[in-house]
Formats: structure tokens, sequence, C-alpha cells
């Protein structure tokens, strides 16, 4: 049954709007970083385009602002099957908690994850337009896109779907999940601040901080433009220790959405409640029933 429901959140998923659009707009983002001089993520300098380097830069990026859409994807498995009136009717089935949640939620990553693989497919066919100036690219190192994607993305993607899922499953509204996706948002560009203003707390910070930021800019800080041009950081050290910090936050915050989520129909607000109460009072006295 837990497969049944991932397949169908997951295709459902792939025939929203939301993923293509998703899908197309970080495409072309990333495309046009690719190709065009104007348009810049990361790198610079001696750095090549297509370097390990940007890569992995141009994923850590982009994947803190896909939180947004991740919340889009995980947060709308909740609040829709309540909204529709759809999740009472699966929740009098004989299917389990686990499979009902846990489920829909693989489902809802998975296409989030699909949908992020045009970051790296952008970099990748931009790197072979004929427009694009060759002294700005070097070899295409395809180990460097899988490191980015699994080192750097997916974990990324992971945290911050169990979050806001978490966020959406404890106050079934959207709103209150893009409002944390803000606040959220807020507090790690704090956190950046201090990293700048207190460099004696980047190390600890770096261990911790979820993006992998810290982690990779400790690896990362003395290459030469040689390096960053032809290798990508050693999962080993802080950085490994920050994904793996990630991973097991991620799933602390998964375990707490499950505990938390209640398996039966949604108890009816206090307004709703008088609605029904004047309507049954409206009946009972014969009142016209105002349209």
């Amino acid at each position: 049954m837990f497969a049944s429901i991932a397949r169908f959140e997951w295709r459902y998923q792939l025939r929203n709007p939301v993923f293509w659009v998703v899908s197309i707009l970080f495409f072309l983002l990333t495309f046009g970083a690719a190709t065009v001089e104007q348009i810049q993520i990361g790198g610079g300098g001696n750095i090549h385009r297509n370097s390990p380097f940007n890569i992995v830069q141009t994923h850590l990026i982009l994947s803190l602002f896909y939180m947004f859409v991740t919340t889009a994807f995980v947060a709308n498995v909740i609040v829709r099957d309540d909204e529709s009136g759809f999740g009472p009717m699966v929740r009098t089935t004989q299917v389990s908690k686990f499979d009902y949640l846990i489920g829909r939620f693989t489902g809802a990553v998975g296409a989030a994850a699909l949908a992020f693989v045009a970051v790296p497919f952008a970099i990748w066919l931009g790197s072979l337009m004929p427009w694009v100036d060759r002294e700005t690219l070097g070899p295409n190192y395809l180990a460097a896109y899988g490191y980015a994607y699994g080192v750097i993305a997916l974990p990324d993607i992971l945290l911050t779907a169990s979050l806001f899922f978490a966020v959406a499953t404890l106050t079934r509204s959207m709103t209150y999940s893009y409002v944390a996706v803000v606040g959220f948002l807020v507090g790690y560009f704090a956190l950046l601040t201090v990293v700048r203003t207190q460099p004696q707390w980047r190390d600890t910070i770096a261990l911790v901080e979820p993006f992998g930021f810290g982690a990779f800019g400790q690896a990362t800080r003395y290459w030469t433009a040689a390096e960053s041009n032809s290798l990508v950081p050693p999962l080993s050290g802080t950085l490994l220790f920050n994904r793996a910090f990630g991973f097991g936050v991620s799933l602390l915050l998964l375990a707490f959405a499950y505990a938390r989520f209640s398996f039966s129909e949604r108890p009816a607000s206090a307004r709703r409640l008088q609605r029904i109460a004047r309507r049954e009072q409206r009946r009972a006295a014969g009142t016209p029933r105002l349209v």
C-alpha cells in the first residue's frame, strides 16, 4: 500500500502544472547563468562556468530558494486532502497512518527532486551552446554534476521538505507554511551575518548550517583556480558531518510530523460550528434559508 500511495502522489505531482512551471523556470534561470555573461550565479574570476566548483555553488544557491518550491509540493499533500474533503474519506479505509502520510510525503519529495534535475541539466546543456565563449568553459566532469546533486541538492531538498511538511501537518494551512518559509529564510540570512561578523563562530556554524554553504566554504577556502576548475571537495570532515547532521534533522522532523499527525477527520473550527448551529436553528424555526 505504501508504494501505491507514493506512486499516486508522484503521478499527481507530475500532472500538476506547478511541477512543469518550476522545472522550466529553474531551467531557464540556470541556463541563462551558464550561457549569458550578464547573468551569474556564483563563480567568477578564472573559474569556468561549468567547473566543479561553480556547479556545486550553483546547486547550493538554488537549493536555498528552492525551499519555496519544496513547500508547495509537500505542504499541499496535507492541505489538499483537507480542503477537498478527500482526506477524511481515505482515513476511514484500511490505509495505515504510515502508508498514507509517509507515502504521500515520499511521492511529493520525489517529484520535487525530479524537478530540480533541471538545474544540472541546464548547466550541462548551456556548456554546449555555440555562442558561449570557449575561454570561459572547461571540460565537463559528469561526476561533479552527480556530486552537486546527490551531496548538496538532495539533502537540502529533504531537509526543507521535512521541515515544512511538519509545519503543514501542525497548521493544516498553506499560508502558515509559507510564513514559516519566510521566517526561516530571514533567520538563515541572520545566521550568515553572524558568520561574516563573528569569524570565531565560523567553524562551529559550518557543522550545523542547514544548506552546506559553510561546510563547502571551509573545504574550498584555500583552493586555487586550477583546483576549483577540476576538483570537488572530499566528503569527509566538516562537510560529511554537515550532510549527516542535516539528514538526521530531516528524519527527526519527519518523525515529529508523523507523531503529531492525527489520522482522523479534522475537527471543525469554532466559526464553522457556529454556522452549523445557526443553520440548524433556522431549520428548526422554519426560517427560509438565504441564498
